[in-house]
């Protein structure tokens, strides 16, 4: 039996990949076609990756009987079922025991560093390989030079296919979801389901996604309090040219910064034991600011924040020493938005946007970090109230910073 092996990480399965498949299926005249998610890429980092259940499930979506037509392919977990990574010699000494013919696929870049994989020699005398290119600009002497290198060294069966390929990729999509920027012609419908039902690859965290949610999780008072300050970090984030990525950091923050809140003392309390933290004692002395914990840890788990908007969370209210662009913003943004009406956050709103020079932007920044623990500070010691030490960290190195800064 002719039998084609097409493995990937597949995380997302795309267009593309399925259009190569079918020609591989095709162009070979395979009997029958395997397509095999790797479990750990060797090559790759595995953060992006998605479990492998969920990567079956939309390999199985998007291979489905009805979309196949009469070609016999099935989706493999041979390699998701092993344990370690992944290494291609081995699943093809596995297959090639059954005594049948093994036609291996790879796209461009898999091709042209064939013999930086472990064992190519391996590789070559056990399956012919397919090349279906994924991108168009590489010249197809680059091709024909390695199918001749590859022959020479090591007796290699090479195939390149004459094939027209979809430009497109696994991590470009994946941007693509998080940004939420619409995928149409990239994935399958029922694959962009699996996608969107299991929050994968960002897609909870758009904000789009998560203002969706908000009304059932807050009262209308948080919630206006929430997009509110998201308007903010956004007119913040367009004054300090930050691009895509950090804007779009800045707007999970806002809008989850508050996301537990509301919760009493008893939930933040059961919320610390579900994630397994510690409470301090300086934290069970400053109950007003467990939720800014509590919403880190929430924004993570539920909503795969990254660690920057995690950490900006975790820090809005007290603030913290040697805090970061993203950190600030958020924090003084929670502090100087729209509907807060106190005369103190009032003033430094005013500051903030009336008094910003031109340059240096980032130095008034500083100074009116200054001002805001200067002002809590003041509030909780007039209160009576229990500051945080974390506050008083920030405080103390805002005022060293401002004083270098001035020098």
């Amino acid at each position: 039996m002719k039998l084609g092996i097409y493995g990937g990480s597949f995380s997302p399965v795309h267009i593309g990949h399925f259009k190569s498949a079918l020609h591989f299926y095709d162009h070979c005249k395979l009997d029958k076609l395997l397509i095999m998610p790797v479990s750990v890429p060797p090559h790759k980092a595995a953060s992006h990756i998605a479990p492998g259940h969920l990567r079956m499930q939309m390999l199985k979506e998007a291979f489905s009987s009805e979309k196949i037509g009469e070609r016999n392919i099935e989706v493999s977990d041979f390699e998701l079922l092993k344990e370690g990574k992944s290494y291609t010699y081995l699943t093809l000494e596995h297959f090639a025991q059954g005594g049948d013919e093994l036609y291996l696929l790879m796209g461009s870049d898999m091709f042209l560093t064939l013999d930086q994989w472990k064992n190519p020699d391996i590789i070559c005398d056990l399956a012919t390989i397919v090349l279906n290119p994924r991108e168009t600009d590489q010249p197809l002497a680059a091709f024909e030079e390695k199918k001749e290198q590859y022959v020479k060294q090591y007796g290699a069966r090479v195939i390149l296919c004459d094939f027209e390929p979809l430009e497109v990729s696994s991590s470009e999509v994946r941007a693509m979801i998080e940004r939420g920027t619409p995928t149409k012609g990239l994935l399958d419908a029922d694959v962009l389901h699996v996608i969107k039902e299991h929050k994968l690859y960002g897609s909870a965290s758009h904000p789009d996604t998560i203002k969706k949610e908000l009304p059932a999780l807050l009262s209308a008072k948080r919630c206006a309090h929430v997009l509110s300050v998201e308007r903010e970090v956004m007119r913040m984030a367009e004054l300090f040219a930050l691009d895509e990525e950090q804007t779009l950091i800045l707007r999970r923050g806002a809008l989850l910064h508050d996301i537990t809140h509301e919760k009493s003392f008893e939930e933040q309390l059961m919320l610390f034991e579900l994630y397994g933290v510690e409470l301090t004692e300086d934290d069970q002395k400053s109950p007003a600011v467990l939720h800014q914990v509590t919403g880190a840890l929430v924004a993570l788990d539920r909503y795969g924040v990254s660690a920057q908007c995690a950490n900006a969370i975790a820090c809005h209210t007290t603030g913290k020493a040697e805090m970061t662009l993203i950190e600030k913003l958020l924090c003084l943004a929670d502090y100087i938005e729209e509907t807060r009406t106190y005369p103190a956050c009032k003033e430094l709103r005013r500051v903030f946007y009336e008094e910003m020079p031109a340059e240096q932007k980032e130095t008034h920044l500083d100074r009116c970090m200054l001002i805001y623990f200067e002002n809590t500070v003041r509030h909780l010691e007039k209160k009576g109230a229990f500051v945080h030490p974390q506050t008083m960290d920030a405080l103390e190195f805002m005022k060293k910073q401002c004083i270098t800064e001035r020098n």
